[in-house]
């Protein structure tokens, strides 16, 4: 009987696997700078955890969690997103007040699957807790930047937007859901649902297009801003500009979660298609930790679609860099052959060989299919004579190296790779 993967998720092969570890060893370098530092939390949590903080009106509480009952009738969830995890954890475990952690692993919604969407994704996330600072907003989309610059992302298009505080939301909620409830005869059901739970500014995500020119023409946050609001707009829009981060200003943007309490933002790609577009997003939630059951800290953060980022890679057609050097050895010399392919890799070099016994011109057919950029051949006559013969892979030129000379000669060679 053979096996398939469940729909929806994916096995990453080593044509692709590459690009993974670019994304994460690149997040990780970005994050070691920033002082930022890891926590890794379980994959099931209480399913009462994302009720409580995602909102019991979105979607992805109503329809798209995986969800049991355990062996003692607990509703557990694997986890939908990560921030509620690390809240929860924050909480918890006492950590210290101001602290910035991040955060890798498996997230899992029942969703239709199709390009850019999985059930079962990878995200790479930060989260700020203790600082209420605009200022920390800018370092944390600056961070945000960083990384995919970093790890080689360069077609992307950063959108910000301010949700309003507790003090100015209720006017603009009112009005939205007044307007969206007149016009709902032009919206999907799904919006129209959305409306009959009071929940009118989760229509703003909807990316059908039939829905299109009624959220086009929906009342803007801006126009309901407190000065205080309308303040901090104004300084992160002044903080990205000094820190040359462009973006543009989207009114409509509110992400789709219920906790984001001030500045959000998303990083946007058109390499996906329109309907699966973010590579990365995030925002303010100040309540949060506090709505959990702890002290009342502000937070910010973010979280970044290893999945997406990948595919965005892909389409750039990056290569896996090939092995620094494949030694090429008969049966007699896989001895001496196995000793300097260990030497190699201590002093830093990929190095790989074949231990089957094949033929030069089956190894050397190996090598070429490995990207080799160097073979070293352990023949009779080199063992014999005290050297290897070292042939470069592009060019054809093959030379002869003084087993003592070696590693200079290699550190001359491969410096340019």
């Amino acid at each position: 009987m053979k096996f398939q993967r469940l729909r929806g998720t994916q096995d990453v092969l080593p044509d692709k696997s590459f690009l993974w570890q670019k994304v994460i060893i690149g997040a990780f370098e970005i994050f070691k700078k920033y002082g930022i530092k890891l926590i890794i939390t379980p994959t099931i949590e209480d399913k009462n955890l994302f009720i409580r903080s995602i909102g019991e009106g979105t979607d992805i509480v109503i329809k798209e969690m995986y969800e049991f009952k355990d062996k003692k009738g607990r509703d557990i969830v694997l986890r939908p997103e990560g921030t509620a995890s690390v809240v929860r954890a924050y909480i918890e475990n006492s950590l210290p007040e101001k602290i910035d952690l991040c955060y890798i692993g498996p997230m899992f919604r029942y969703e239709k699957p199709q390009k850019g969407r999985n059930r079962e994704f990878y995200q790479i996330g930060v989260e700020s807790f203790g600082s209420g600072s605009v200022y920390k907003d800018a370092e944390l989309i600056k961070l945000a930047y960083d990384i995919l610059k970093a790890i080689g992302v360069t077609s992307f298009v950063l959108k910000i937007n301010i949700l309003n505080c507790s003090e100015c939301r209720g006017t603009y909620i009112d009005k939205l859901h007044k307007y969206f409830k007149e016009n709902s005869n032009k919206l999907c059901e799904n919006c129209n649902s959305k409306i009959e739970r009071n929940a009118a500014i989760r229509v703003l995500d909807c990316k059908e297009e039939k829905c299109k020119e009624v959220i086009d023409n929906a009342p803007m946050i801006k126009d309901f801003l407190c000065k205080k609001c309308s303040d901090n707009f104004s300084l992160i829009k002044e903080l990205l500009n000094n820190l040359k981060v462009r973006f543009e200003e989207d009114f409509h943007l509110v992400r789709g979660l219920d906790y984001y309490t001030g500045v959000v933002f998303e990083f946007v790609t058109d390499k996906l298609g329109p309907q699966q577009n973010t590579l990365l997003a995030g925002g303010r939630y100040d309540n949060l930790v506090y709505e959990l059951g702890g002290k009342n800290i502000p937070a910010t953060g973010f979280a970044m679609g290893i999945d997406r980022v990948v595919d965005v890679l892909s389409t750039d057609l990056q290569q896996e860099a090939g092995i620094d050097i494949f030694i090429v050895a008969d049966e007699k010399r896989m001895k001496k052959g196995i000793q300097l392919l260990s030497f190699l890799r201590e002093n830093g070099y990929c190095a790989v060989m074949d231990f089957e016994g094949k033929s030069f011109k089956s190894q050397m057919r190996e090598a070429d299919g490995k990207k080799a950029g160097f073979v070293l051949i352990l023949g009779e006559d080199e063992e014999k004579n005290n050297f290897v013969s070292l042939k470069n892979m592009k060019t054809g030129e093959q030379k002869k190296i003084l087993n003592e000379n070696l590693l200079e000669e290699l550190k001359s060679i491969l410096i340019e790779r």
